[in-house]
């Protein structure tokens, strides 16, 4: 297989939803800089995958997974690390004026209030300035939104990722002139008690007490980070004590209180 200077096929398991299956993602760029954030397996997939649509010029990008998968760090991490990429959340009932009116704020654009003007300066910037835009909560998206944003995304030629629940999905199959734009999708999951070990292996606990873990937050990091983040404090209070002794019991005490 030959890689081109853009793009490589992976052949990993580690960081696909399935065994041993395809990975169509493009690789880090070596002068990236570190990652701010942990390192799970859904935020490196969600980054290559991304990645790979905007190289590709792949119209409409979609991140599907249940709330607190990493689908929202990912996608900060992309946009504080990429010179033209712009995130914000959807709003409800988000129109397809308003995603009009809000890229071309966040893109400094005078248009005045002509929608057709709006539209088509728009249009005109992104093709010279080519932008990723990445909409987080894209459920809340009706039809006429979506169809706005292939509109554009066509245009111009650039590529919009929409990261939402996996409602997201249904709501885009519903219409196969959007599915038809849905060049990249990724499906998130939870981390498996494998993949949990390994990310949280250096962090000083006992494998029971990790197992412990993974077992009431199911695998998913935000509840993950919350218990951890809650278990340290508890910790604080008794000098003397390390993650290290802490047990499931403890656990299962702290996530009875916050999860």
């Amino acid at each position: 297989m030959t890689d081109t200077d853009t793009k490589t096929i992976q052949l990993d398991p580690m960081w696909t939803e399935g065994s041993a299956a395809l990975t169509l993602a493009t690789p880090e760029p070596a002068d990236a800089p570190a990652l701010n954030v942990r390192p799970t397996p859904a935020v490196a997939l969600i980054l290559g995958r991304i990645r790979y649509a905007v190289t590709e010029r792949v119209p409409l990008c979609v991140v599907t997974g249940e709330h607190g998968s990493g689908k929202t760090t990912a996608a900060t991490v992309y946009a504080e690390r990429t010179p033209r990429a712009l995130r914000w959340e959807v709003k409800p009932e988000y129109n397809s004026r308003e995603i009009v009116a809000d890229l071309c704020e966040h893109l400094g654009l005078q248009t005045g209030e002509s929608w057709r003007v709006r539209t088509s300066t728009l249009i005109r910037y992104l093709q010279e300035h080519p932008h990723t835009i990445l909409l987080d909560e894209a459920q809340r998206l009706d039809y006429r939104a979506m169809d706005m944003l292939k509109y554009i995304a066509d245009s111009a030629k650039v590529t919009f990722v929409l990261l939402g629940s996996p409602w997201l999905d249904n709501r885009i199959d519903r219409h196969t002139d959007i599915a038809s734009r849905a060049g990249v999708r990724v499906r998130v999951r939870a981390l498996t008690l494998e993949e949990f070990g390994k990310v949280y292996a250096q962090d000083g606990y006992d494998a029971k007490t990790l197992k412990a873990i993974h077992e009431v937050t199911q695998g998913v990091m935000r509840r993950i980070d919350r218990l951890t983040r809650h278990l340290d404090v508890a910790l604080a209070d008794q000098p003397g004590m390390t993650r290290a002794a802490l047990t499931p019991a403890h656990v299962r005490a702290v996530a009875e209180e916050v999860l």
